[in-house]
């Protein structure tokens, strides 16, 4: 019995020996894929970094192709409403004498063909009378050619005599044509003929900018203006432009006005002209833009800002979250291949806002890491 006892131990221990050696050859003995290193999530090939494929850091980087913009830059300058120039009309009285009525005051709206107010002019009475005569002689000469042509096809007069009350007739017409034409410049109206006063008649609806007119005062030139009328349904900003910039002012200049006494007023629109010389004072020449004004409110004198927008040649624009800092040099990632980076110095501009405007070191069409670029600058 004690031999059997011995014998089953022999062979117990027997099997727990080859268990244990089984389990050292598959498990301790035999190389784990768990414990070997994982494989580098990027590498450097001739000056490139190469991502692994499917790696994490290949899903951390955003790549977008770059496109060149049409800008424009824009400088601030001081501007003010002015009168258009063909808006503005200066009235002259028609005829010298005394001022009877007024009938319009300063800043008042006045409509074309209104009454603005009427002169006692002696120049208009003879000029009635010059013209009732003419008209009396038209019709006189009238009748005498008509009476030397029927005497003439009665075979009692001469043709001589035909001719003669022709030409008599064309000196009347053209008389009379004459003082009806002078009446017209005088502003003549019948309703006004019989107190012997000529009106002054608004040629335009607009603005009373000035007068000098009063009740009892004499005019004594008629060259002299008496009334200034703006037409403010539009108007002109001009915008100062320093000497050094009125290069800029050719192709398609805009210019974008706010006035800061009205706030949320906006005007914009292409540029219409610009002086042709420089204001001594100031060094600067005007540019200007037609601003709607419908309302009035835009009155002449009134201070604007005018952003003058020049054209500017294509560029390329980036965020600024694709920039990096390489000794003291700006550079981005570029893809030159998929998953190939390769590192571009870049000559940019700071302009506010979430884009740069690059110089030079990019071309549009390349494709630069826009997001998780700090992951592959390893320098």
């Amino acid at each position: 019995m004690r031999v059997a006892r011995v014998s089953a131990l022999a062979v117990g221990l027997l099997i727990l020996v080859l268990l244990l050696g089984f389990f050292l050859r598959t498990h301790l003995l035999a190389p784990s894929h768990e414990a070997a290193p994982d494989a580098p999530m990027l590498t450097r090939q001739n000056g490139n970094i190469v991502v692994r494929k499917d790696s994490p850091l290949q899903k951390r980087l955003v790549v977008t192709s770059v496109a060149s913009a049409n800008d424009t830059t824009a400088i601030v300058l001081p501007a003010q409403v002015v009168p258009i120039p063909d808006h503005q009309v200066n009235v002259l009285a028609p005829a010298t004498g005394r001022i009877m009525s007024v009938a319009v005051q300063l800043g008042q709206h006045v409509s074309r063909g209104q009454v603005l107010a009427t002169i006692a002019a002696s120049d208009l009475d003879q000029a009635w009378a010059d013209d009732r005569r003419a008209r009396a002689a038209l019709d006189f000469a009238k009748r005498a050619y008509d009476r030397a042509r029927g005497v003439l096809a009665a075979g009692g007069n001469a043709v001589k005599d035909l001719e003669a009350a022709r030409n008599d007739l064309s000196q009347a017409e053209a008389e009379s044509q004459r003082t009806h034409q002078r009446l017209q410049v005088l502003g003549a109206r019948s309703d006004y003929a019989a107190q012997g006063q000529v009106p002054l008649v608004s040629p335009v609806d607009g603005v009373v900018a000035t007068t000098t007119m009063a009740v009892g005062e004499n005019i004594t030139d008629s060259t002299a203006v008496q009334m200034t009328l703006l037409d403010l349904s539009s108007v002109w900003v001009a915008a100062a432009v320093p000497e050094d910039r009125t290069d800029d002012l050719v192709g398609n200049v805009t210019l974008d006005v706010t006035f800061p006494a009205i706030p949320g007023r906006h005007c914009s629109g292409p540029m219409v002209t610009v002086d042709p010389a420089l204001k001594p004072d100031t060094r600067r020449v005007n540019a200007y833009v037609v601003c709607p004004n419908a309302d009035d409110t835009l009155r002449p004198g009134l201070f604007a800002s005018a952003k003058l927008g020049i054209p500017a040649e294509a560029s390329i624009l980036v965020p600024k979250s694709a920039l990096l800092m390489n000794n003291d040099q700006v550079s981005v990632f570029i893809e030159t291949s998929p998953r190939v980076f390769q590192r571009r110095d870049v000559t940019i501009t700071y302009d506010e806002g979430d884009d740069v405007r690059v110089l030079s070191g990019l071309s549009a069409g390349e494709r630069v890491v826009t997001s998780g670029a700090i992951l592959l600058n390893d320098d």
